[in-house]
């Protein structure tokens, strides 16, 4: 089993939804995928999604649940509930790879920027920048990477994920309507962050193995 953790100290930057999109990524490239929900806020019902969601608001009941997977094939992605740094901490020493979404704004990448130092600095050196929301356009794009991204150091950033309108159903509940099929656009975009992922983890740049604290 493989952890990947999805963590940030700034809302807005899509940290939710590419939890979502990698556990579908996994999934339509027969990879089993565990999605934990670590926010405060009440996770979503979900209905017919190709991956497991789980509620993980409480550490003890997080690292239990990734504890009796650990030996399972598939993907472990915990969406970091944010404003819970000791959470973040243990949940950052435990997994292999631990994602900071960027986007393309000054605050973003100075929060981003903050959030790697603060994992740096204890101890974690399988943290990446992952930009998100980057723009379809090629003008646009060399734009914002010149303009916001520059300052990021290029061996610290896992790869990039465009701007696709699509994938906000993938943080919507499926209480009333079961879960569709997402339209192409967006499968392709889920199977593209897999592959960033997969590569990351193939060239050695994560850790080796989850290494799950049982907290009793």
């Amino acid at each position: 089993m493989k952890g990947i953790a999805v963590l940030s100290d700034k809302g807005g930057v899509g940290k939710s939804t590419l939890c979502h999109l990698l556990a579908i990524g996994a999934a339509w490239r027969n990879v089993p995928a565990y999605l934990f929900h670590t926010d405060n806020r009440d996770p979503m019902v979900v209905n017919g999604r190709p991956y497991a969601y789980i509620d993980a608001r409480e550490l003890e009941r997080l690292s239990t649940v990734m504890g009796s997977l650990i030996n399972n094939d598939g993907y472990c992605i915990i969406d970091g509930g944010g404003n819970r740094p000791e959470f973040d901490k243990w949940i950052a020493e435990a997994v292999d790879l631990v994602l900071i979404p960027v986007t393309a704004d000054e605050e973003a990448v100075k929060l981003a920027q903050g959030t790697m130092r603060r994992l740096e600095g204890q101890g974690i050196n399988h943290a990446l920048y992952l930009l998100n929301m980057v723009s379809p356009n090629e003008k646009e794009r060399e734009y914002d990477l010149q303009r916001f991204f520059a300052t990021l150091e290029s061996e610290k950033i896992a790869g990039q994920v465009k701007r696709v309108s699509g994938v906000k159903r993938l943080r919507m509940s499926d209480e009333h309507v079961p879960f569709p099929t997402p339209p192409t656009n967006v499968n392709n975009l889920a199977r593209h962050l897999h592959r960033i992922v997969d590569d990351v983890l193939d060239n050695g740049r994560g850790q080796a193995g989850i290494r799950v604290k049982i907290c009793h």
